[in-house]
């Protein structure tokens, strides 16, 4: 009996190696969705007004947020500055709050790019130019952007590092990131800027293309 057992057992595996044909194709598993590197696009921030605190004019840049300006999580702020008759905006570093009620946010650092570039360029920009492909944080020298106005003069591009959330720990890995300004204009409720955000949360000199 456990001779007819073993023979079926051998003529079945037999038949299904048989069955199989090296040439046959082989439907590849999907690709690794990378999660370090993220996107965010049209994100639309406006000036200060009172009650400053609850003013939508600044950004959780990790999360592609914009958020409250009296948010804790905040790493910049849409800061006005009048001068020549006229107000011009910035960025400006999320700790560094000028209204005794404000909560401080974290620190960034910013790093000029590019003067102007189109959307296409940026939405195609992999890299933040630098003198190798690594990044650190002295490649990052100020805690403000230039200042523009409405309508744009320029679609200036900008590196930024999330130095304030990786030096507390709420980052494992440094975040480095791209920020383009779009389009800004000016409404009944104030200044508003519409602008594109990517990032690596991986600490790479490493961006996804749109």
């Amino acid at each position: 009996m456990k001779k007819y057992l073993s023979l079926i057992t051998i003529l079945i595996m037999a038949v299904i190696y048989m069955g199989c044909n090296e040439e046959d194709p082989v439907t590849p598993p999907p690709p690794a969705n990378d999660t370090t590197v993220a996107n965010f696009n049209d994100l639309l921030i406006s000036e200060r007004t009172i009650p400053f605190d609850s003013a939508f004019s600044a950004v959780d840049l990790f999360r592609g947020l914009i958020v409250r300006d009296g948010d804790g999580l905040k790493d910049a702020n849409l800061i006005d500055s009048i001068g020549l008759g006229d107000s011009s905006y910035y960025f400006r570093s999320g700790d560094l709050s000028d209204f005794p009620r404000s909560v401080p946010g974290y620190q960034t650092r910013f790093k000029l790019i590019h003067l102007t570039v189109s959307q296409e360029q940026f939405d195609t920009m992999k890299v933040i130019p630098d003198s190798d492909t690594t990044l650190s944080e002295n490649d990052f020298i100020s805690d403000n952007t230039e200042s523009f106005r409405a309508p744009l003069l320029f679609n200036t591009v900008y590196g930024f590092y999330l130095k304030g959330k990786f030096d507390n720990n709420i980052t494992p890995s440094q975040v480095f990131g791209l920020l383009y300004l779009d389009s800004s204009f000016n409404t009944p409720s104030g200044f508003q800027l519409q602008f594109d955000v990517k990032i690596n949360k991986a600490g790479k000199n490493k961006f996804k293309s749109q």
